[in-house]
């Protein structure tokens, strides 16, 4: 027998998946960065997300409590998929800056953008962003070595570069942008180093 046999069955029934064996909760957060990035945050509606999951709009609600919780769960899976091997140290969060102004993270990018957006309007998002940010920042101190305004500068950091897109009238191809915001990294740890030692 092996450990996996003698572990206790999951309770209850088993997760709907679709036809290519794909979960509803994850086909619900694919679903709902589409929605959010096509729509913004606005105009995202839990029913469009429902019909994009191919699941119905009620049973949105099995998996997650609305819109906000919904979106800020997809935001925090997007953003752990880059950060969760690439920390700690300074060289992590570098190549976590460098990762976040890649092409493929494009709609990553538009999605924190259209939540922190959101936020400004709606308690709810603002709530439980905050919360993520909180629960966050405690591994990031913990294995990044960052305190919580570092923590707080990264957010910043990565938030302004979610609008990369937007500023595209100056013609700075990524190359040379990641040379900058490698610049903005290695200042920005040097002047804790240099007030640590203070």
């Amino acid at each position: 027998m092996t450990e996996q046999d003698l572990s206790p069955g999951r309770i209850g029934r088993p997760p709907k998946v679709d036809a290519d064996g794909i979960p509803t909760r994850d086909r619900l957060l694919r679903a709902a960065v589409d929605a959010c990035v096509e729509c913004g945050y606005e105009g995202a509606t839990l029913a469009d997300i429902a019909r994009r999951a191919e699941v119905s709009t009620p049973a949105v609600y099995g998996h997650f409590s609305g819109k906000a919780a919904l979106l800020v769960e997809a935001s925090k899976r997007e953003l752990d998929a880059i950060s969760n091997t690439r920390l700690p140290g300074e060289a992590g969060i570098r190549e976590i800056a460098r990762l976040w102004l890649r092409p493929g993270f494009a709609r990553t990018r538009v999605l924190v953008a259209e939540l922190h957006c959101a936020a400004i309007r709606q308690p709810e998002v603002a709530e439980l962003l905050a919360d993520w940010q909180h629960e966050n920042a405690t591994r990031l101190a913990r294995l990044a070595g960052l305190s919580p305004a570092q923590v707080n500068m990264y957010y910043l950091l990565l938030l302004g570069l979610s609008h990369t897109d937007q500023v595209s009238g100056l013609g700075v191809d990524e190359e040379e942008l990641g040379r900058q915001v490698d610049a903005i990294i290695d200042g920005w740890f040097a002047a804790s180093a240099q007030q640590a030692d203070c």
